[in-house]
């Protein structure tokens, strides 16, 4: 699968393992703002997915549920999968801890 710009997703993964949910978006944005098509909304999606967690660690219950939806549209977009890979897993994992699961693995460790 092509990943789309390899550096910021590495930066992300780590930072994602970490928590560091708004270090995610700002490791992501640059990426994001040069790409176009189904790589800009993955990257979109990933920055709105990061946003939610960061508004929960805050407890801006209503900033993460906009956010998750926003992601949830953007990906939608994209037929909830990219380059085969279906994105719907990482979604709901996304979406269960807003509700106080375990946040998911980073999707792109391969």
């Amino acid at each position: 699968m092509r990943q789309p710009n390899r550096e910021a997703l590495d930066r992300a993964a780590r930072l994602w393992q970490e928590g560091a949910f708004w270090e995610v978006h700002e490791a992501l944005e640059p990426a994001w703002m040069a790409s176009r098509g189904e790589e800009r909304l993955l990257l979109h999606g990933l920055i709105q997915l990061a946003a939610a967690l960061e508004a929960r660690r805050r407890g801006r219950a209503r900033g993460a549920r906009a956010n998750l939806a926003k992601a949830r549209a953007k990906w939608a977009a994209l037929g909830f999968r990219y380059h085969g890979r279906d994105l719907r897993p990482f979604l709901e994992g996304c979406a269960r801890a807003l509700e106080g699961a375990p946040v998911p693995a980073w999707p792109w460790e391969d």
